[in-house]
């Protein structure tokens, strides 16, 4: 294992070129904002590149700009944009939403963003979610050794090369903050693994050795793993983290240690498989896909959420018609996007059999025999209760979801509206032909049906 992490580490470590440059662009900024009128006070620099706990490529530069809080939010909005803006002059940039409006945009290469933030004594103090950020790194600065910085960035790679890595709505896993907590927490790589390999659902992790009290805090809200953050202690830094992404982390660390391989930080790609086996593949199974250009001119991490919610919705509308969903997926390459439906059956049967209540219980066979429907036979009496058949309205899973999509058009957000509006549901054949580029390496993920890391 040392070997390994000796070799990963070399390969994930920024050289100190970067770190040069990191720091030459942060303080060109620094200088450039010293300069301007205005009601801000100074630039905070934030994030994993301020704490030196970031990977090797990584060109983000989380900046703040710091007002006083005796500022309105209004003000605060105002003099953040127009300042940031002027800080942004002739480079390109768009608007993006916290609690507040910020800037991103790229500067010689570096993904900046720029946040308006309030100057408050504590992170419990805050008068915007964003103000805890500046302690999140004074909170790490004064506890991490060097040796812990690096193990941070061991457990990143990890967690990236198992696809559980961010927080966005994309990834739905940890945020990086969360990754440096649980190896301040565990005190290395290594016992931070061992730590996440003995995990279960509902495990609390809370540097004040209040646990009973987290649990309560955060009671119903079935988040499968709370670490309490040591700057705001009603916030659950790992609130992002799905079930699937969580038994995923816990699955992966077991497996590493068991059998430690360079392939969880750095998985193989995968080679597509031949359109003559997918075509093979496909014929063994009930699939079929709804595609759809995702949204233009919006923020990707508010699309991601719409589209999972998009998933969830039909998901449950094929199950509530019989269509039984054995697995669904969504894929991206934030051009296309496809959702995948396995179902149990594409065409069901015309006529839908319903079970009533037991003949002998006269009340309820009244209320059942009173229902208006489209009898195609009963009723009559089976096992002893009242059994009917009707037509159903689909028995064809690509009529419904077409059906579905119309209603879902009338219904959902602007964002999302406008690919909707010109999705496609797509059975075997027309699947296959949309095989070619990231979609089959996809597909050819999907259909092998195993974790990247296995």
């Amino acid at each position: 294992m040392e070997k390994i992490l000796s070799s990963v580490l070399k390969k994930i470590t920024p050289s100190k070129k970067e770190v040069k440059s990191e720091e030459d662009m942060v303080r060109k900024i620094r200088q450039k904002l010293s300069k301007l009128n205005g009601k801000h006070s100074h630039l905070e620099w934030c994030g994993s590149s301020a704490r030196g706990t970031h990977l090797c490529g990584d060109r983000d530069l989380d900046l703040f700009i710091m007002f006083d809080k005796e500022l309105s939010e209004e003000e605060l909005e105002k003099e953040g944009l127009r300042t940031a803006k002027k800080l942004f002059k002739g480079q390109k940039w768009e608007k993006a939403y916290s609690q507040h409006p910020y800037l991103r945009g790229v500067i010689k290469g570096f993904e900046i963003e720029l946040v308006p933030s309030y100057i408050v004594d504590s992170g419990a103090e805050k008068k915007s979610a964003v103000d805890r950020t500046p302690f999140h790194n004074k909170y790490l600065m004064e506890r991490m050794s060097e040796k812990q910085k690096s193990d941070a960035r061991l457990l990143k790679q990890f967690l990236k090369g198992i696809g559980a890595y961010g927080a966005d709505l994309k990834n739905c896993a940890l945020p990086g903050y969360g990754v440096e907590l649980l190896v301040l927490y565990y005190t290395s790589f290594e016992k931070a693994l061992k730590g996440i390999s003995e995990m279960k659902e509902g495990k609390v992790i809370d540097f004040f050795e209040e646990e009973e009290k987290a649990k309560k805090l955060f009671e119903g809200q079935n988040y499968p793993l709370i670490i309490v953050d040591p700057v705001d202690k009603n916030r659950n830094v790992a609130s992002a983290l799905s079930v699937e992404q969580f038994e995923r982390m816990v699955l992966a660390a077991n497996l590493f240690l068991e059998n430690p391989k360079k392939e969880f930080f750095f998985p193989k790609k995968v080679k597509p498989f031949a359109k003559i086996k997918i075509k093979q593949l496909l014929s063994k199974k009930e699939i079929i896909a709804v595609k759809m250009p995702f949204p233009k001119k919006e923020l990707a991490d508010l699309v991601w959420g719409q589209l999972r919610r998009e998933l969830k919705k039909l998901k449950n509308r094929l199950n509530e018609n019989d269509f039984r969903v054995l697995q669904a997926n969504l894929w991206s390459d934030e051009k296309e996007v496809y959702f995948i439906f396995e179902l149990e059956n594409i065409i069901l049967q015309k006529a839908k059999k319903i079970i009533g209540p037991f003949a002998s219980d006269s009340e309820n066979s009244k209320k059942f025999l009173q229902k208006e429907r489209k009898l195609l036979s009963g009723p009559r009496v089976e096992e002893g209760r009242l059994v009917l058949e009707i037509e159903r309205e689909y028995s064809n899973a690509k009529d419904f979801l077409k059906q579905e999509i119309k209603k879902e058009v009338k219904s959902e957000t602007k964002s999302i509206k406008y690919g909707l509006k010109k999705a496609k549901v797509l059975t075997e054949k027309e699947i296959i032909k949309e095989y070619k580029n990231n979609f089959s390496i996809y597909l050819t993920s999907y259909l092998k049906g195993k974790e990247i890391f296995e």
